[in-house]
């Protein structure tokens, strides 16, 4: 009996062991999975450490902080903040109520947003119903006027932060119906003040200065239905702000208050309609953007005039948001928003959506101008279109408090060097203020029957050059020289010649003070005027035209950068091109006739047997060529071949001593790193999220929103935008950057319109290249995103986006070109998109990253995915993108990994240069490589929780072992006993 119970005892020990091993067994499988992951959240945890072999007397540090404390990087972010933020506020409207005059005055704040001022980097205020990302101990807008000297109403002010009105304020909710995010204003209703509130105004009344509000963030675009806004429009006011402005036009009409001002507090362009209402009597527009760690400082300075206003709008302001052909298409899809479904059961969720670009090249601007002058020209197809209804405020316009004039308009060819040089005199007419001015330089193609015949669509102004003055005193003038490229003039030909051409005809540059005033001016140097339907009349001498005689399909047909040709790569992404698609025919926007191709309804596609094979991945290529060796041993080391150009024969030798699992490991580990390589001495790099700001910085540094750097039209200071996160990185830990945000403002509702610049690919890509060059200064990689088609949030990932070729080119991707081409921004690193191009993940779409980002524009940095465990595990797959030119996954390696194409030659071949891809741009442009020396070498440690998980697996092991052992001792004594 005795041995029977210690039988059972063993039995039972070795199954509970065994438990325990299998247990402990998965653990260590999941922890080391997540192995880049798990050491992040630990507190950044180290898997390896460095040891220097010799003396150490060799200077290691190449790249040097300017800022290397966190008092004095703070500092600097806050100098600059400010003043990236008094560059760019635009003040839209002005009856003279601006600057305030006099001293001891006295203002009352209005609107919720008042007293929680959007300064947030993530598009989303902190308070009811927003994330929490606002830093501490920021100035609030009371805080930034009473330093100035301006007294606040206490009373209304407490009634939003303490009082009746403080639980109303932005707020976002998810639809569980719908899975439709959803932004609501909930602003204050006129109700809820009290006589006590409204008996407070008369002595605060030099202004009534009412602050509106909107939030956007990654992952949901704004609402055009759903959301309290007039008609559902996020983007429209509300009823009760509406009202709000009512009351105090009222107050303002008896005497209560001198002024009324708005602030447009937010990235999107708010619509405009309610200046049309006869209601409301407004004496002043600003916008301010989102306004940063103290951008609410230049703010409050610019309401007294001590900082002059001289930012430009980076987008168009409409009194109707939704009268583009874009959003006209949008906004007729089932609740309002940009994706649609296909009609099936058979696709996942990454596979099922789409959208459609229907516009073209028509997009901002380019649709209100080109439309106007048509209208004005008499072109036949025009339709009914009065620009005055639609267009509150044009592309680049923006007031002062002084007046500037142009005159002595010139333009040097300067031949072979492919660009003109156009210098403009600017004078200050004012007698009271000295400030900047922005020189804006417009092209104007022909748009001829070759054009026509050929669907090759032109514009009839677009931005090419800009300049920003210094501060000019009354009286005094500047003569402000900008340079034009040549490639400028140049349309891309689908249809036709399948690249850039130049086409014969008049071309002009224009210089203006916005868009719509460079087209006037256009139009005056053609014959019109108002008294021929302008709006107003132009200068004809701000008009530089050049006539063309022969078309041109060779110049602009090959790159500047490699050589290589520049021709048709995307009918993959086009229904009307894309062999698969049947009877998916887009009808795209065509100033050849407006009236039949703008949309009167969504845009819809079906899903045909091609589009449904497209959609598959993770498809093997035969295998071709030769292994290349693994494990082998030549000395090299990573830092030695700092300095040598790409084509160096070393690097196959360097490349020989990584292990198979080395290469696989560098290239699906990439959360937030690169990882380390031991065999060649490679250091660990640290990446960090963006845009505005460095999201694990330690600084608390903050920056306005992206568009308000683009509105300075100060390449200088964005360049120190780009400096301040450098540092702030460093100080940090990290040495590249997830920035900057590149894609476009196709429309006003996209949700990361906060990240992006504009709607103008000239200002987005000028404004991103300045950037890129102050953070890549000082060694931290820059990885400008999303490539590319990512303009809006819905259903991001797989989305799959239609457009024309055209559009794609001279729109979408020329950012791109200024990000990434070496004679402009060169940036040493790209992030890839969620979505597709067409059927295809646009990181797995070859001619997109080969043909175009690297061919084209000579770009040969890294390529990393964009989050690739969980959103895009379905269908981000490592042996379609790095047969395409992605080089590495931001994943964690446990979703993602190469293992089982350890002998395919084609996969293996392109892992390799993959990695000789991030070797080269880390050894180079890294500051990670601070510190390491052609005498260091890199060993494996082991972390704490490595040490518990193997612990606990052998001890569980060991247990299993003893446990069993006993068991089987006890079987054996229990059959001798029974023999």
């Amino acid at each position: 009996m005795k041995q029977k119970n210690k039988r059972r005892k063993w039995t039972v020990l070795t199954v509970v062991f065994a438990t325990f091993l299998v247990l402990f067994g998965a653990l260590y499988s999941i922890a080391y999975s997540y192995e880049a992951l798990l050491n992040k959240e630990l507190g950044d945890l180290k898997n390896y450490r460095t040891v220097e072999t010799g003396d150490g007397t060799k200077s290691t540090e190449y790249f040097v902080a300017k800022y290397k404390d966190a008092d004095s990087i703070r500092d600097n972010s806050a100098r600059v903040s400010e003043a990236i933020e008094a560059e760019g506020l635009v003040l839209l409207l002005n009856n003279g109520a601006l600057p305030l005059k006099g001293s001891g005055l006295k203002v009352s704040l209005f609107g919720t947003g008042s007293v929680n001022i959007n300064n947030s980097v993530q598009g989303m205020r902190g308070g009811v119903g927003g994330a929490q990302d606002n830093p501490k101990n920021l100035p609030n807008f009371r805080q930034a006027l009473e330093e100035i000297g301006v007294t606040v109403n206490p009373v209304l002010w407490d009634f939003y932060t303490t009082g009746a009105a403080k639980n109303y304020g932005g707020e976002k909710k998810l639809d569980a119906n719908t899975n439709i995010q959803t932004y609501y204003i909930h602003e204050a209703p006129w109700s809820v003040y009290d006589a006590t509130i409204t008996g407070s105004f008369a002595s605060y009344g030099d202004a009534a200065i009412v602050v509106f509000t909107r939030d956007d963030t990654e992952g949901a675009d704004m609402n055009v239905a759903g959301s309290d806004g007039a008609n559902g429009n996020y983007l429209a006011l509300s009823p009760e702000e509406k009202d709000l402005l009512k009351e105090l036009t009222a107050l303002k009409g008896n005497g209560t208050f001198k002024s009324l001002v708005v602030l447009l507090n937010e990235a999107a362009p708010l619509q405009m309609d309610f200046l049309k209402d006869q209601t409301i009597d407004v004496d002043a527009v600003m916008w301010i953007g989102n306004t940063g760690m103290t951008g609410i400082k230049a703010v409050a300075k610019a309401l007294v005039g001590q900082v002059v206003p001289s930012g430009r709008a980076s987008d168009t302001f409409a009194y109707d948001n939704l009268q583009t052909p874009a959003m006209i298409a949008w906004a007729a899809n089932q609740y309002g928003v940009f994706s649609r479904a296909y009609d099936t059961t058979e696709l996942d969720n990454t596979q099922k959506y789409y959208g459609v670009y229907n516009e073209g090249i028509y997009v901002g601007y380019r649709y209100y101008e080109t439309r106007y002058e048509d209208t004005v020209m008499g072109r036949s197809n025009v339709g009914v279109f009065h620009y005055d209804d639609l267009v509150a405020f044009p592309f680049g316009s923006g007031l002062s408090y002084t007046e500037f004039a142009y005159s002595d308009l010139s333009v040097k060819d300067n031949g072979a060097d492919g660009t003109y040089t156009v210098s403009v005199k600017v004078t200050n007419t004012g007698a009271e203020y000295s400030g900047k001015e922005v020189v804006q330089i417009y092209v104007q193609k022909p748009y001829t029957s070759y054009a026509v015949k050929h669907g090759m669509e032109v514009a009839s102004v677009e931005l090419c050059g800009y300049a920003k003055t210094g501060v000019i005193a009354p009286g005094n003038a500047e003569t402000v020289s900008v340079t034009v490229e040549k490639s400028s003039f140049a349309s891309y030909d689908t249809y036709g010649a399948g690249t850039y051409i130049l086409d014969a005809g008049d071309y002009y540059l224009a210089a203006g003070k916005d868009a719509h005033d460079a087209l006037n001016n256009i139009l005056a140097a053609k014959g019109y005027s108002a008294e021929t339907g302008m709006d107003a009349d132009g200068d004809a001498a701000l008009a530089w035209k050049n006539t063309v005689a022969e078309q041109d399909k060779t110049t602009f047909a090959v790159s500047d950068e490699t050589g290589l040709p520049i021709d048709n790569k995307l009918a993959f992404a086009d229904p009307n091109r894309n062999a698969g698609a049947e009877d998916n025919l887009v009808t795209y926007v065509s100033r050849s006739n407006w009236t039949k191709t703008m949309p009167d309804g969504p845009v819809v596609l079906s899903l045909t047997d091609a589009f449904m094979k497209e959609l598959q991945s993770d498809i093997e290529p035969a295998s071709t060529g030769t292994l290349p060796a693994f494990d082998q041993s030549s000395g090299l080391t990573l830092i030695m071949m700092r300095g040598k150009a790409y084509d160096d024969p070393d690097w196959d030798k360097l490349l020989d001593e990584m292990s198979y699992e080395e290469l696989n490991t560098l290239l699906t580990t990439a959360y937030c790193i690169t990882a380390p390589v031991a065999s060649v001495a490679k250091p660990q790099t640290n990446e960090m999220d963006g845009p505005t700001y460095c999201k694990e910085g330690k600084t608390d540094s903050r920056f306005p929103c992206a568009g308000i750097w683009s509105s300075t039209f100060n390449v200088d200071l964005v360049w120190e935008v780009g400096e301040a996160l450098a540092n702030d990185c460093l100080f940090a830990g990290y040495n590249g950057m997830w920035i900057p945000g590149i894609n476009i403002h196709r429309t006003p509702y996209g949700g990361r319109t906060h990240e992006y610049f504009s709607e103008d690919p000239f200002l987005t890509g000028t404004a991103c290249a300045a950037e890129i060059k102050g953070l890549q200064e000082y060694g931290v990689i820059a990885y400008p995103k999303h490539y590319v088609f990512n303009d809006q949030e819905a259903n991001r990932n797989g989305i799959a986006i239609w457009l024309n070729e055209q559009e794609a080119r001279e729109i979408i991707l020329r950012p791109w070109l200024y990000a990434c081409s070496p004679s402009r921004g060169n940036a040493h690193g790209v992030m890839s998109s969620f979505n597709r191009a067409g059927n295809f993940w646009t990181s797995a779409a070859d001619t997109l990253v080969n043909g175009i980002l690297r061919d084209e524009f000579g770009f040969n940095g890294i390529i990393i995915t964009d989050m690739a465990d969980a959103n895009g595990t379905v269908y981000m797959s490592c042996v379609d993108g790095i047969t395409a030119g992605t080089d590495i996954w931001l994943s964690s390696g446990k979703d993602h990994s190469f293992m089982q194409y350890r002998n395919n030659a084609t996969v293996v071949n392109a892992m390799r240069e993959a990695a000789k891809r991030v070797m080269y741009n880390v050894v180079n442009y890294s500051a990670a490589m601070n510190g390491v020396s052609d005498t260091m070498r890199i060993e494996r440690v082991y972390t704490w929780w490595e040490y518990v998980v193997t612990g606990a697996l052998g001890l569980a092991g060991v247990l299993t072992l003893v446990s069993l052992i006993c068991l089987l001792v006890s079987m054996r004594k229990k059959k001798e006993s029974a023999e």
